[in-house]
């Protein structure tokens, strides 16, 4: 098994492919990896032995956990959650808004904008990564207990 810091690089080494620069992304490739992190709902992956332990919190308390045996899974999910949180980040600057005290109007254009930007980010990945973003669940059934 692969450590922590080997598992960082490969991330990187993936979005390296995709118009995504490295300072909107290294936190969310990096965080789940840390003992101390704990943002709500963000991925949280402890290697074992002989796999991988998927956790999120939602104020310091675990709301899911699921233990994984599968690399690519696992990457796929940190992926996922990383290209969600970016280009969602991405969308607040364009349209000049923190969703605070301004906020974006989820509809249906803007929904298509969000996910056609997702959708080119893992065809310039590629492989199992976007085949698995094509067919659409992959990130619901890993999340799935």
């Amino acid at each position: 098994m692969k450590t922590e810091a080997q598992y960082i690089e490969q991330l990187h080494s993936l979005l390296q492919r995709t118009s995504l620069q490295e300072e909107e992304y290294r936190d969310y490739i990096t965080n789940p990896f840390v003992q101390s992190f704990l943002d709500d709902f963000a991925p949280f992956v402890e290697l074992t032995a002989t796999g991988y332990r998927l956790k999120m919190y939602e104020r310091g308390q675990t709301v899911f956990t699921k233990m994984i045996y599968d690399e690519e899974a696992m990457l796929y999910w940190i992926l996922a959650y990383t290209i969600e949180l970016v280009t969602h980040i991405r969308l607040l600057h364009k349209y000049k808004v923190d969703n605070k005290t301004s906020f974006l109007t989820y509809d249906d254009d803007l929904i298509q904008q969000w996910k056609n930007e997702q959708t080119q980010i893992f065809d310039a990945i590629g492989g199992i990564y976007a085949q698995w973003w094509h067919e659409t669940g992959k990130r619901a059934e890993i999340e799935s207990r």
